[in-house]
């Protein structure tokens, strides 16, 4: 039996991908914390794909823990996302579970506007955002710009679909 090397929950099929993702939105007061990989030009949460096995809360820590090296706290869940979209010329297939998570208090990434992640050769800008102004931002996936406004005063958990 061959090791596996790459566990994440994610295939391609022709010109089509699913991949199952977990995302965390850090808070602090009135801002948000967003990422770009260096190649685009939009923004979106920090994360990444889940692995086999892994419960999506392990999935948000873990993938924290390697963009950034620190460890957050799982508040709650406040997103489901089914999300369809094309990238890079494939057409993608997207579920996402979106929670609200926390950096250790007094972490210094929270006196930093803006930092490179661990990632990718530090290829991924981490910075933080006025969260009103991600209704006007290029922000995926596109429910994000208006709910994250409205998260604060949000009760349950919401589940979209964007096609």
């Amino acid at each position: 039996m061959s090791d596996v090397v790459n566990q994440n929950i994610s295939y391609t099929q022709g010109k089509n991908r699913f991949n199952f993702r977990v995302a965390g939105i850090v808070m602090d007061v009135d801002r948000v914390l967003l990422h770009q990989a260096k190649q685009d030009d939009f923004w979106n949460l920090p994360g990444g794909r889940v692995e086999m096995n892994e419960s999506t809360e392990a999935g948000i820590q873990r993938e924290i823990m390697e963009e950034l090296g620190v460890f957050v706290q799982v508040e709650k869940l406040a997103f489901i996302c089914e999300d369809f979209y094309e990238y890079d010329g494939v057409n993608m297939h997207e579920i996402g579970f979106y929670y609200v998570i926390s950096l250790p208090e007094g972490h210094s990434f929270y006196k930093e506007p803006q930092f490179n992640g661990l990632e990718q050769e530090g290829n991924l800008t981490f910075r933080w955002f006025p969260i009103q102004e991600t209704e006007q931002m290029e922000l995926y996936p596109v429910f994000l710009r208006k709910e994250l406004v409205n998260l604060r005063d949000a009760s349950g958990i919401r589940h979209f679909i964007q096609k």
